[in-house]
């Protein structure tokens, strides 16, 4: 036994493929979130203060350990063992008892706690300069805390050291007066300290100076609401994509062709289009519509028949219900059978029987165990069908004991039909989720996989190749149900169907014209406009088609109206999917 097939590629998929299908499976669910996303942002940018932030720069420069300050306890001396800890201390000290004395001086409603939760001070890189940023909703009064709150903090520090430098003077002056003159040299050093904190008492400060003072912010602090807006747009599409994707996964439902072909690459043997369900479940090949039929006849030439060997036999079977595997092995039958061969369909989709009843035959495998019966007394022909005879099974009770059986004999049945047919197609069961078709698959020419886009489960395709990949069993290729693409392309090839004059395809019409008709069809208007000027001289065309023999005086003859409409009866029809 072979297996016709055309090796396809696996595809690869970058990445990025996953997102991007996940988008484009979930469009609308991206939209929302993005859009709720940007929604939340503006409201959130109009219903918030906008916010100022004004900066005061003050030097530090600390003095020397060995200085004459360094005896004021409020003094900020250098640290060569730990630059960082000048910096800490003086920024204590601006925090210190500051926030009070500022709000006394703005006043108007302000207190201490509202000063010290609008400003904060922080050190300027690695540098000896303390920021004091104040915060409000009022550019001019930023600025003024910023000020006023570096003013107060320079105010209280150096009257704190004006108040240690004076009573150190006291001190140092009531020792100068009680030294000797053999005390000259320590007399000295005293009126260095004397001339050193007398500046400071004056009101100096040997550690703070301001270096620059506030100045009103021109616009708010913060992000810019076009920035604030983009990202609010980025975050949206973020969260969105990544929800798409989410659902993506949660949904085991293979999205579209490309995806059923990542799973499992086969060659695609004919698309089918997926036709309304008030329009499904056809028991006449009569009443397939164009484009199921089509698609039926591309999958025969794929499949040729046999004669070395007898019959050729086809299995159709799925990765889940609802592919359409039934319908496809239907519809093939009757497209072969409309084609003059010789079909039997054998439903072995035993625990779901169906094709007895749509075809409206009675057929039982049991019959094959309660009798003598043989293979060609359970054949039953389908009175829609000319050439297709079919052997299907009744439902009900329980169906692993037949299914057993019938495994049993199923060479020996496939055998006695490949002598009597031309074709023997077998419907299975899914094979993704009952491995019953496993059985059959060892005895057919060809397993052709059902699929269909939005249907077929992921995770059962991906089980069925599992499956057939380990009974070393590849099929010759998929037919995927639902390509809505062709349906429409049919329609001028499809019966009944008019022919427009400039075709260069018109020989290949099923129902093709003759000489007259051709010509006639040539001399029809293509345009309305030209349609209304024949209008128009509707007198002069009547007068004269009175004088002209009718088709019976010139020997022409009408068209028989069985031919005008044959195809009309195809294009009523419909396609069902299990």
């Amino acid at each position: 036994m072979s297996y016709a097939f055309s090796s396809t590629p696996s595809r690869d998929e970058g990445a990025h493929v996953p997102y991007v299908r996940a988008v484009r499976a979930h469009p609308f669910h991206v939209a929302i979130i993005v859009i709720a996303a940007l929604a939340l942002a503006i409201f959130w940018q109009n219903s918030r203060s906008p916010t100022y932030e004004a900066t005061a720069q003050v030097l530090v420069t600390p003095v020397p350990e060995e200085s004459p300050y360094t005896g004021l306890p409020a003094i900020v001396t250098s640290s060569s063992a730990d630059p960082s800890r000048t910096m800490q201390t003086a920024t204590s000290i601006f925090e210190s008892h500051v926030a009070a004395l500022t709000a006394s001086r703005l006043g108007g409603g302000w207190t201490r706690g509202k000063v010290a939760s609008d400003v904060s001070i922080q050190p300027r890189g690695e540098s000896n300069v303390l920021s004091v940023t104040a915060k409000t909703s009022n550019a001019t009064q930023a600025a003024a805390l910023a000020s006023a709150y570096a003013r107060a903090a320079l105010a209280q520090h150096a009257k704190v050291l004006g108040n240690e430098a004076r009573l150190q003077i006291e001190q140092l002056r009531a020792r100068a007066r009680s030294l000797t003159p053999a005390e000259a040299a320590e007399s000295s050093q005293i009126g260095s300290q004397l001339a050193a904190l007398n500046t400071v008492a004056a009101g100096h400060d040997p550690n703070f100076s301001l270096l620059q003072t506030p100045t009103p912010p021109t616009s708010p602090s913060g992000t810019s609401k076009s920035v604030f807006i983009v990202l609010a747009l980025l975050v949206g599409l973020i969260i969105g994509v990544g929800m798409a994707v989410i659902t993506d996964y949660v949904n085991r439902r293979a999205r579209d062709e490309d995806e059923i072909l990542s799973l499992y690459p086969l060659p695609v043997l004919a698309r089918v289009p997926l036709l309304p369900r008030s329009a499904r479940k056809i028991a006449s090949p009569e009443l397939l519509p164009a484009g199921v039929r089509e698609a039926f006849r591309t999958l025969q030439p794929q499949l040729p028949q046999t004669r070395e060997s007898g019959g050729r036999a086809i299995m159709f079977t799925s990765a889940s219900p609802g592919d359409g595997k039934t319908s496809a092995a239907v519809n093939f039958a009757f497209v072969l059978a409309a084609a003059g061969f010789r079909v039997i369909l054998f439903d072995f989709d035993l625990r779901r029987p169906d094709v007895g009843r749509r075809l409206g035959v009675r057929s039982d495998f049991m019959e094959l165990f309660r009798s003598e019966a043989q293979l060609d007394d359970l054949l039953k022909e389908v009175p829609t069908a000319s050439g297709l005879r079919v052997v299907s099974s009744e439902s009900g009770g329980e169906t692993t004991p037949l299914v057993e059986a019938v495994v049993r004999r199923l060479p020996a049945l496939l055998r006695r039909a490949r002598e009597l047919a031309d074709y023997v197609i077998v419907d299975t069961p899914p094979l993704g989720q009952i491995s019953d078709g496993l059985r059959a698959a060892m005895n057919v020419d060809d397993i052709v996989l059902v699929a269909r886009p939005g249907n077929t489960d992921r995770v059962e395709l991906q089980h069925t190749r599992e499956l057939l990949d380990r009974m070393d069993h590849t099929p010759s290729g998929l037919v995927l149900i639902g390509d809505q693409t062709i349906s429409d392309a049919y329609a001028v090839y499809g019966v009944g169907s008019t022919s427009r004059p400039g075709d260069e395809d018109d020989d290949e019409f099923e129902f093709e014209l003759d000489d007259e008709e051709r010509a006639s069809a040539s001399r029809r208007p293509r345009r309305e406009g030209a349609d209304r000027s024949r209008r128009s001289n509707g007198g002069e065309r009547r007068s004269r088609a009175s004088e002209q023999p009718d088709d019976a005086q010139r020997g022409g003859r009408a068209r028989p109206a069985a031919e005008q409409t044959a195809g009309d009866r195809a294009g009523h029809g419909s396609h069902s999917h299990d």
